[in-house]
């Protein structure tokens, strides 16, 4: 009995410098102001974020940046790969485990300034064409209302392509973050007064997390959760937040 419990022990011992030791692979997707990378270096508010949770919990990371869907499915399909920045949903949150709180999330629908659209609920999103990116939590959301709310959705790969593709009129309103579209207006060249939130979809308003799939182990996932449970707490967090909260 004694040498069970010894070896029991023994392997989580193990185990836990294993986890202590390991290089975590960790995916976003081009999502500025949030994600993204430029001149070979990942950036972004939740990347902050997420590197702080690492100095945290002792641990050092890989993190790739991938088109959306590409990384979601890789997260949710594989054992221990993370990805940042997810929104939960009650449809995602089977899907994954949900480790931290990487940053807010405000999902709306933006149009040109000069546009007449006016929307102040879900029915009157019908006859318009609006440009989502594939299995964002916006087209996720407006694909399954799709029918019954009378939409047509353009889905692309791309938050700047769509945005690109608003400006040259190839549909009527651009879905996604808030921050993120006027990021990408500004990045295109236009101000941010040239568009306008004309819709904000408050059932998606919530925050974004660092998510890993359900082959990954509980070891791992409490060893990280633990992490931004402690910079949350500490202040860590709401410091890095409050840096954009005039962008």
């Amino acid at each position: 009995m004694k040498k069970i419990i010894f070896l029991s022990l023994l392997l989580t011992a193990l185990s836990s410098n294993f986890v202590f030791c390991q290089t975590l692979q960790i995916v976003m997707d081009y999502y500025p102001p949030f994600s993204h990378k430029e001149n070979n270096e990942i950036k972004g508010i939740s990347t902050q974020v997420v590197n702080a949770a690492l100095k945290e919990a002792g641990m050092k990371a890989s993190i790739k940046q991938y088109p959306f869907i590409r990384a979601y499915k890789m997260s949710q399909r594989n054992k221990d790969v993370f990805e940042y920045c997810v929104v939960k949903t009650k449809e995602r949150t089977p899907l994954f485990k949900w480790v931290g709180i990487v940053g807010p999330a405000t999902q709306v629908l933006f149009a040109l300034k000069d546009r007449d659209i006016h929307i102040e609920k879900n029915e009157d999103l019908k006859g318009y064409r609006i440009g989502v990116v594939s299995e964002d939590v916006v087209d996720q959301y407006l694909s399954a209302r799709q029918d019954k709310l009378g939409i047509k959705l353009d889905n692309v790969a791309s938050y700047e392509l769509n945005m690109k593709k608003l400006f040259k009129g190839r549909f009527d309103m651009w879905g996604g973050n808030k921050l993120v579209g006027l990021h990408l207006a500004k990045k295109l060249g236009y101000s941010k007064e040239a568009i306008k939130v004309v819709y904000t979809i408050d059932d998606l308003t919530d925050y974004y997390y660092l998510v890993t799939g359900l082959k990954t182990s509980d070891v791992l996932f409490q060893k990280m959760h633990a992490a931004f449970e402690t910079i949350h707490s500490d202040g860590t967090y709401q410091g890095i937040i409050d840096k954009y909260l005039n962008y």
